[in-house]
């Protein structure tokens, strides 16, 4: 089966989306990528069959990728070779869209260019439907902060040593600042998120409280601070806006172990979650130790 599915790949990399009687297009949004991070793939589908249509599993799975890496006769094969995909019925002339995180279907940890494709099978027309080729690069974001925490006994995974790393990378517009969290035995990583941008190089500060969740502070704007809660297990539990009129705020803890912020008063209508926070279904899921 893994053999038949990257045969079909590389087949369908040279496929053509001239003359079909399904329009599928694949949108990736940037260009660069650091290691770990979820790389979201917006895939829109149109049916232009004159019938209606259901997309299913036959020979091949009605909907994936094909992932060339450097190289473009090296084949990326997806994580699980025989994954399966529930049907789904697309009206006359409808369009759809479904976005899917790639570093959970595929190991997107090497350096260097990735080419991506997402190809469509019809059962029904017996056809496949490919889009052009989006292409990204794989790049390091630059460490600036790390501690390692035990997990404690009333979370998931007790009694792991897991490590969390604040790195820095450049975006588009910004430098951002992101959270990657990896368990220190295995080098399992579970989780790469973005936290905010970092503005003219100013410092944050970072603090763990009594749970071992890390608490981030940094500027966000003049007179103007973001804290953000990262749980020992990746989860993004939020992020607040605070102001501070007088002077820069420092987190502090207190005698419980809860962190407080001395300095900054928070902006209640402001308060919002990460919007919106990871789920733990989106974080990169069975990646490789990393290194």
């Amino acid at each position: 089966m893994h053999r038949l599915l990257i045969a079909l790949s590389l087949l369908l990399t040279f496929g053509s989306v001239a003359n079909a009687q399904i329009n599928v297009s694949l949108e990736v949004k940037r260009r660069t990528y650091f290691r770990y991070e979820p790389v979201l793939a917006t895939v829109t589908i149109q049916n232009l069959a004159g019938r209606d249509l259901v997309l299913e599993d036959g020979s091949a799975p009605w909907f994936g990728f094909t992932v060339l890496q450097g190289d473009s006769q090296t084949l990326l094969p997806p994580r699980n070779p025989d994954y399966q995909n529930d049907p789904l019925e697309i009206k006359i002339n409808e369009t759809i869209k479904r976005t899917v995180n790639l570093t959970q279907l595929f190991a997107l940890t090497e350096y260097g260019t990735h080419r991506i494709r997402a190809n469509i099978y019809s059962k029904q027309l017996d056809k496949y439907f490919t889009t052009k080729t989006a292409i990204i690069d794989i790049n390091e974001a630059r460490t600036v902060w790390k501690q390692v925490v035990g997990v404690p006994e009333t979370l998931p995974n007790a009694g792991k040593m897991h490590e969390f790393t604040l790195l820095s990378g450049e975006g588009l517009k910004h430098q951002y600042l992101y959270c990657r969290i990896t368990e220190q035995e295995t080098g399992k990583v579970f989780c790469m998120n973005k936290i905010g941008h970092i503005i003219d190089g100013a410092p944050f500060d970072a603090q763990f409280d009594a749970t071992n969740t890390l608490n981030v502070l940094q500027l966000a704007g003049p007179k103007t601070y973001a804290l953000t809660q990262v749980g020992v297990n990746g989860e993004v539990f939020g992020q607040w806006t605070y102001d501070a009129p007088k002077g820069r705020p420092f987190l502090r803890r207190d005698g419980t172990g809860n962190v407080e912020i001395v300095g900054g008063q928070r902006r209640v209508e402001a308060a919002k979650n990460a919007a919106p926070p990871p789920k733990l279904s989106d974080r990169p899921a069975g990646l490789p130790a990393a290194r």
